[in-house]
């Protein structure tokens, strides 16, 4: 049996995400051998009436099927049950054909043991995911450095959308994620001590974005590797541009007063410990 969860997945929020661990964990209670989420398409947004999502569905189905639990995502234009069924079909059909050669790529050797992958993940998307697994294809276990409030305000002369400690919520769910550091100053080797603290070694490697060579430079005793950030897409996927859009909608992001809750990850449902939870569908496989 597989069981699917419908939802908007849009802007992630750490309480969400613990609701959803618990609906997975209710999934698997019921013997249910896989689970999966069912994300809206933008225009079954509108159709419900919950607004045009900041991020593409695209964007949106990376994210969700990265979480810890997620076997895999499928986006639907309708909530008629057949509909939703036989994309749902669709797509365990297609997990199910991709699973081996995914087995394969994690049992490939990694170059480092231990990686670090600093910055900031506010209102997290696409590209920060691209980042991240990135790395993780090149490591063992991957170690994210989440950039404190002050940090940021420091930086940016900003405040985050959402705080640090509901970011390192955020990047706790994903399951390519081993630890998450949040760090103060923007000297690297305070965070390999700490690393080497819980690990007994620094990093091997610390990834950062190739937009950020200039920032590391001068930094000669740590092995620095710079991943691919597309100057095309960041201009369409940044944490700035979603805040912009944000601010577009009447939510002034640096104002602390004023902090954006955004759209919530999860539908209306009943009491997670009754038997049945509303926007939960389960399929025979």
């Amino acid at each position: 049996m597989l069981g699917y969860y419908f939802g908007k997945f849009d802007v992630l929020r750490g309480k969400d995400l613990q609701e959803l661990d618990e609906i997975i964990q209710k999934n698997k209670e019921k013997g249910n051998e896989h689970f999966a989420l069912a994300v809206y398409d933008d225009q079954l947004c509108e159709a419900l009436n919950i607004g045009t999502p900041l991020k593409s569905i695209e964007d949106r189905l990376k994210i969700v099927q990265e979480l810890s639990g997620v076997d895999f995502a499928f986006s639907i234009p309708s909530k008629d049950s057949k509909i939703v069924v036989a994309k749902a079909k669709e797509a365990y059909e297609k997990f199910l054909g991709n699973k081996e050669k995914m087995n394969e790529e994690q049992e490939k050797p990694k170059k480092y043991k231990i990686g670090y992958v600093p910055g900031t993940y506010d209102l997290f998307h696409a590209g920060h995911l691209e980042n991240l697994l990135e790395a993780s294809a090149n490591c063992e276990k991957l170690v994210v450095g989440v950039k404190s409030d002050s940090l940021v305000q420091e930086q940016k002369k900003i405040n985050p959308t959402i705080s640090a400690s509901e970011r390192i919520e955020i990047l706790r769910h994903f399951r390519f994620v081993d630890n998450v550091y949040q760090f103060y100053t923007r000297d690297p080797h305070t965070a390999m001590s700490w690393i080497e603290s819980k690990y007994g070694q620094p990093a091997d490697a610390m990834f950062v974005g190739s937009d950020l060579r200039d920032d590391y430079k001068r930094i000669e005793d740590i092995n620095v590797v710079y991943t691919n950030r597309d100057l095309k897409n960041m201009s369409t996927r940044s944490s700035s541009g979603y805040r912009k859009k944000l601010q577009i909608l009447g939510f002034a992001a640096d104002d602390p007063n004023n902090k954006y809750t955004g759209p919530r990850i999860s539908v209306k449902r009943n009491d997670i410990e009754k038997d049945e939870i509303e926007g939960m569908g389960y399929l025979e496989v």
